[in-house]
């Protein structure tokens, strides 16, 4: 196997950290997975934020679309089944 050189100056860049924080999420990820294949430290910018669960922004909206609407049946009750939604037998 050729062993090759890299120059981290190249990535330690302003242009290529704006250009990965405006582009597809996807391609971050495979920048990632790449840096992470080789063995390469990865760049602040690319580091994923902080581990534990995320705050899901479905969830959020649609606890705010519920509250604006003034539903009886909001869409959390949907998602686990009860109350109005809970399984009849």
């Amino acid at each position: 196997m050729t062993m090759t050189t890299i120059d981290m100056s190249r990535l330690d860049n302003d242009k290529v950290a704006l250009y990965l924080a405006s582009t597809d999420r996807r391609v971050t990820i495979g920048v990632r997975f790449a840096l992470e294949a080789l063995g390469v430290e990865l760049p602040d910018f690319v580091r994923r934020g902080r581990p534990g669960p995320r705050r899901n922004r479905i969830n959020a909206m649609m606890a705010a679309l519920d509250k604006d609407s003034g539903t009886t049946r909001p869409y959390r009750d949907e998602k686990l089944g009860v109350r109005a939604f809970a399984p009849h037998n």
